[in-house]
């Protein structure tokens, strides 16, 4: 490639959407990670919205050993749902993609909030119960909308150039596959919630928040 080429293809922006679109996985757990560090560290902090969010956190961290598994499991699972609801919303609109990329930051944020807020107050029992009653199931559901979210971006970035710049046209059952994709993925984040119902009623008993 000449000088000249590469100069304008950068000036154009090509080669950063090109990034960005063979990234976008990457750039997904990133946001992730970045959400979780961020309400981790934002969750130090003593303020009044902090601490309506710590007593929300506390409250939630409580009850959840109160609860039965089939409970657990549907709050989980609804909570998944939001975000992959919001997902699949948010791909079908045509400026749906920088909306959904924000998405896994935002699930990452509150992973953090509430794990940060456990450790911060309780130490190493609050890191205990995140490592047996949170992550264990926030790993394969944030790896199921991790797949969910790239879906929906793709879809919505298609979308935007067929519908806004002509570029190609919708192929046969291309929406139906797209859905039949974030319905398989929805079913692993919901092994996930069912993961998360199932450790909170084998380790609850050695947690006294």
């Amino acid at each position: 490639m000449r000088k000249s080429e590469y100069k304008y293809k950068v000036y154009n922006g090509k080669v950063i959407k090109d990034i960005i679109k063979d990234s976008r996985i990457i750039i997904l757990i990133l946001l992730i990670a970045v959400g979780i560090i961020i309400g981790a560290t934002v969750i130090k902090n003593n303020n009044e919205i902090v601490d309506k969010v710590k007593y929300i956190i506390s409250s939630y961290a409580m009850s959840r050993a109160g609860r039965g598994s089939a409970e657990n499991f549907l709050n989980s699972l609804l909570v998944n749902l939001l975000f992959t609801g919001l997902s699949v919303f948010l791909s079908f609109s045509l400026i749906g993609y920088p909306f959904i990329m924000l998405l896994p930051f935002l699930r990452g944020v509150a992973i953090g909030t509430v794990t940060g807020y456990l450790y911060a107050e309780y130490g190493f029992m609050g890191l205990g119960y995140s490592l047996l009653m949170i992550y264990p199931s926030a790993i394969l559901t944030m790896t199921a909308l991790t797949v969910i979210f790239n879906e929906s971006c793709i879809y919505s970035h298609n979308a935007y150039l067929k519908a806004i710049a002509g570029k190609g046209q919708y192929e046969k059952n291309e929406t139906r596959i797209f859905l039949a994709k974030q319905l398989i993925f929805t079913g692993i984040a919901a092994i996930g919630s069912a993961i998360d119902a199932l450790s909170v009623a084998l380790f609850s008993g050695f947690f006294h928040l």
